[in-house]
């Protein structure tokens, strides 16, 4: 399944990696945090079908997806009852809290491109320099409703189109769970 180039997953995060980037020259980043936002302490993430196949297309162009990759999705999913779902109305889902199965521990913890991360990884940065402590962070809202309101009709297709090409039934998904889902239907 081929998406229009002109709306790539660099155009989509565009604001979002730019935000980073500024931030860095600001020198608010994480190279001193320990990633409290990626461990089942604070990440709740659920992505979209586009945002979970960008991160399993990084994968699978890193050759990363493998059996021990396959093990470790499942083991985050039974730990943190990942494929338990419990909906809250409205067709949505409860979020779980889950560390990030591809946070290594310490300063700089995550393994994915950001130009394949999804939207909320990338809009919660920190807030001050040197940030080595819980609190001292935030999701940046205004970049992501900005990120959004632009793209928020051409992603609506594709998630569409994507959720038809991959037989899922949601909307938004835990991480680990959709991506399981990827590696499975791929194996067909």
């Amino acid at each position: 399944m081929n998406f229009d180039h002109d709306f790539d997953n660099y155009t989509r995060r565009e604001e979002l990696i730019e935000l980073m980037h500024k931030l860095k020259s600001e020198e608010k980043n994480c190279f001193s945090c320990q990633g409290f936002c990626c461990t089942f302490e604070h990440n709740s993430m659920l992505v979209s079908p586009i945002e979970a196949l960008d991160v399993y297309r990084f994968l699978e162009s890193e050759n990363r997806i493998d059996d021990k990759l396959i093990s470790r999705l499942k083991e985050f999913i039974r730990k943190f009852r990942l494929d338990n779902e419990l909906l809250v109305g409205n067709g949505r889902e409860f979020r779980r809290n889950y560390t990030c199965p591809f946070f290594n521990e310490g300063p700089k913890g995550c393994s994915i491109a950001p130009e394949s991360k999804p939207y909320g990884c990338l809009g919660f940065n920190a807030l001050e320099k040197g940030v080595s402590k819980q609190g001292h962070c935030t999701s940046y809202i205004n970049v992501l409703e900005a990120r959004e309101n632009r793209c928020s009709d051409k992603e609506e297709q594709i998630n569409q189109a994507v959720k038809e090409n991959y037989n899922l039934y949601w909307d938004k998904k835990n991480l680990p769970v959709a991506l399981l889902h990827f590696i499975n239907f791929s194996k067909k």
